[in-house]
């Protein structure tokens, strides 16, 4: 079963915020929807939640038309909504009626969770009394508390100490793997790497790049050119073979290549200069690479 976006239009007057994307969620997959802001992914997001009519467009899950198929969304929004004069437990209650859970169920649930967030002595205070990262815990447990089969994930860790970050990716994953459909949008490159398992990419309202995390590494990494760490300086003898530095970061010189040829006569004149190399790699971009290359301001 998957969640399926197709055709996917809205326009706010002149302005197009989508405009026809397509691409799909894969139950017990994270699909990382990027995009900088005013790209669409609000719009986007809002539109499988409901509170936007799109224009054009069908959105599905498992063949069925979303609003029939009765499935159980959770969502995590940026803008974080909580009544912080509400008691933590009483709130929680609140928004497992909302999403169809009885008192009984609502409260195991609670109970559970809110010892896996190691706040369980908190659930009679004030949600204005916590601090900011147990107040987004709490936002995190209304979004799972029904056990939903489409999770959204708007900026999650936004605000979170290290701590937190690695607790919250701990229950992102569990959830991964009880196989929750996980919609994960976020600036924070680092996680979208190592969370996701599939990235749509979002410019200008307009799909720009589907594909697995391993595709779009392997697409935007050359294969003409090599990392070389070393303590050594080898800045004469790269030139000597006609090659190029494309940058020096401590110790590790990017080098490009034309003949591989030339590159093997690099290696014997470092090693008969007897300097020590740490790492020899082939160039690999990141996330956050591709991001700034697809999406920042230079052509």
């Amino acid at each position: 079963m998957s969640l399926k976006i197709s055709g996917l239009s809205k326009a706010y007057g002149e302005k197009k915020a989508v405009n026809n994307i397509d691409f799909e969620a894969a139950e017990g997959k994270i699909l990382g929807i990027l995009g900088r802001n005013g790209a669409g992914k609000t719009t986007t997001i809002k539109s499988i939640m409901g509170i936007i009519e799109p224009d054009e467009g069908q959105i599905t899950y498992a063949g069925k038309d979303l609003k029939k198929s009765n499935i159980k969304i959770g969502y995590l929004p940026e803008e974080r909504g909580l009544y912080l004069n509400t008691k933590v437990k009483d709130q929680l209650l609140y928004f497992g009626t909302l999403n169809g859970l009885t008192e009984k169920e609502s409260t195991a649930e609670i109970c559970k969770r809110l010892n896996e967030f190691g706040i369980s002595e908190y659930s009679k205070r004030k949600v204005k009394s916590l601090s900011k990262g147990n107040k987004q815990k709490i936002q995190l447990i209304s979004a799972i508390l029904h056990k939903p089969e489409v999770l959204i994930l708007d900026e999650p860790f936004s605000g979170l100490d290290p701590v937190n970050i690695e607790l919250f990716k701990g229950v992102v994953k569990r959830l991964r793997d009880e196989g929750t459909t996980i919609l994960f949008s976020s600036h924070r490159m680092e996680d979208v790497e190592e969370l996701c398992d599939h990235i749509v990419m979002i410019k200008e309202g307009e799909v720009i790049e589907d594909d697995t995390v391993d595709g779009l590494i392997k697409k935007y990494s050359r294969d003409d050119e090599v990392e070389i760490k070393t303590d050594g300086n080898i800045e004469e003898l790269i030139d000597k073979n006609n090659l190029q530095i494309v940058s020096i970061d401590f110790g590790t010189y990017t080098v490009r290549f034309e003949d591989k040829e030339d590159l093997n006569k690099l290696y014997k004149d470092i090693l008969d200069e007897g300097i020590e190399v740490e790492k020899i790699s082939n160039k690999k971009v990141d996330m956050q690479t591709i991001f700034l290359k697809e999406l920042g301001d230079n052509e």
